[in-house]
């Protein structure tokens, strides 16, 4: 499992060594290392856009990114930099680690900078969104902060539902037949895989979308005190008939793997899609692209994700944590720059320009969330998600849980396991797995 003590390779405890929590010479600015997983233009706008901007005007305090590709690779080097007792000073991490590590002793609890700040109000906290505040609450103690946190939305063709006369569904039975009028076999031979044909939309097999429909059935991932799963339920089986009859009895949906679902909305042959709030930045980008080489374009719009018995949606994305260090000033610096990331108007232009979530309510009055949403006036509907969102466990066993889980999704998906008999595998193995430790 992910982020369990484990031998690491020497490659790794070299370079881990060598880039540690930050240069604490007493002549310079304080250098706080912090390690990320976030890669191309988002990257871009974290390093080469914030981050340089806050070393600029911070002439005592120097944030050192250091993008480690991918989160599997970010978590393995966590773990090994907190056993070589070389840490960064600050990393992205997912709850399910976050636990691991204020288990470990490794990080500083956040709430204690907080109270012992006398500039950080108790209205500063009470601005975050209610989910993000109990996101990053651990057993009662603030650990991390909210970095980058997305939530699910609909993208659908415009032109095509103008033409059709049609409007996004609120409502799960309302999309079953939104996506039958929009599904059309154009030469009526039945296979839906000509050029003139189109179906209501396309999905992968994803944890996220099966956990947006189980909330919104009623049903929950684990119990109430997180000791055992409760997903094998009638909400659980509920949610995963839906999208099996979506793929089978309607045949207004196909599986995709990757990304080609959303390539399949560019091209036109899909009406709608699911996606992530960030995906909005490379969905223009690939109607900029088919727009330049001359092929066929519509305008995209946004809708918060239809409601089944209660509105509902999981946040996606991790938080920052600042990890204990010998030298207080590495950890003075860090919080430095938490406190400056999740200001109102720094995260409203790390909406703008990645997608991400501003963590902060007052946040959608700055100009450029008002301008986003005045180009794309869905979007405020979707950020209004963030008054019914929900999180994933926090506890370190939900990691192998949720791949558990996902393996059964996909197992039901391609039609090779009822949801009854997948949901019931998948509970076995992450409950076997929760009460080896939590």
């Amino acid at each position: 499992m992910v982020l369990k003590y484990q031998v690491v390779v020497l490659a790794v405890f070299v370079f881990l060594v060598t880039a540690c929590s930050g240069n604490t010479d007493p002549d310079g600015p304080v250098q706080v290392v912090f390690w990320h997983a976030m890669g191309g233009p988002l990257g871009d706008v974290l390093e080469d856009s914030l981050i340089a901007e806050f070393n600029s005007t911070h002439e005592n305090i120097e944030i050192l990114p250091v993008c480690m590709g991918n989160y599997s690779a970010l978590s393995q080097k966590i773990m090994a930099g907190v056993m070589a007792d070389s840490p960064p000073g600050m990393a992205q991490a997912y709850e399910t680690w976050t636990a691991q590590l204020i288990r470990g002793g490794a990080l500083v609890p956040l709430d204690s900078l907080m109270d012992a700040d006398s500039s950080y109000t108790e209205e500063m906290w009470n601005d975050f969104f209610p989910v993000f505040k109990a996101n990053n609450t651990f057993d009662g103690r603030v650990y991390s902060f909210p970095f980058n946190k997305s939530v699910p939305l609909i993208y659908y063709n415009v032109d095509l539902f103008d033409s059709l006369g049609v409007v996004p569904a609120t409502t799960w039975e309302e999309q079953r037949e939104l996506l039958k009028i929009l599904t059309l076999d154009g030469n009526g031979d039945g296979d839906y895989l000509d050029a003139e044909d189109r179906r209501g939309t396309a999905f992968g097999t994803s944890v996220w979308s099966f956990e947006c429909l189980l909330a919104q059935a009623g049903g929950s991932l684990l119990n109430e005190d997180s000791t055992e799963t409760a997903f094998n339920s009638p909400e659980g089986i509920q949610a995963l008939n839906y999208l099996t009859t979506l793929l089978y009895e309607d045949s207004t949906a196909y599986l995709t793997t990757g990304y080609d679902h959303q390539k399949g909305f560019a091209e036109g042959r899909v009406g709608q899609v699911q996606g992530s709030v960030t995906s909005l930045a490379f969905m223009i980008r690939d109607m900029q692209r088919r727009r330049e080489s001359g092929l066929s374009t519509f305008t995209i719009g946004t809708a918060p994700l239809p409601a089944g018995r209660e509105q509902a949606v999981y946040i996606s994305g991790t938080n920052v944590i600042l990890f204990q260090n010998d030298d207080p000033r590495v950890v003075e610096a860090g919080w430095e720059f938490i406190k400056w990331f999740t200001r109102p108007d720094i995260q409203a232009r790390w909406f703008a320009g990645s997608g991400y979530l501003p963590a902060r309510v007052s946040s959608l009055e700055e100009p450029e969330v008002l301008a986003k949403i005045e180009e794309y006036p869905g979007l405020e509907a979707v950020l209004d998600q963030l008054h019914y969102a929900v999180f994933e466990p926090q506890i370190t066993a939900w990691y192998d849980g949720r791949t558990f889980l996902s393996e059964s999704i996909e197992i039901v998906l391609y039609g090779r396991m009822t949801p009854e008999d997948a949901l019931s595998r998948a509970a076995d193995l992450a409950d076997a797995e929760i009460r080896t430790g939590r």
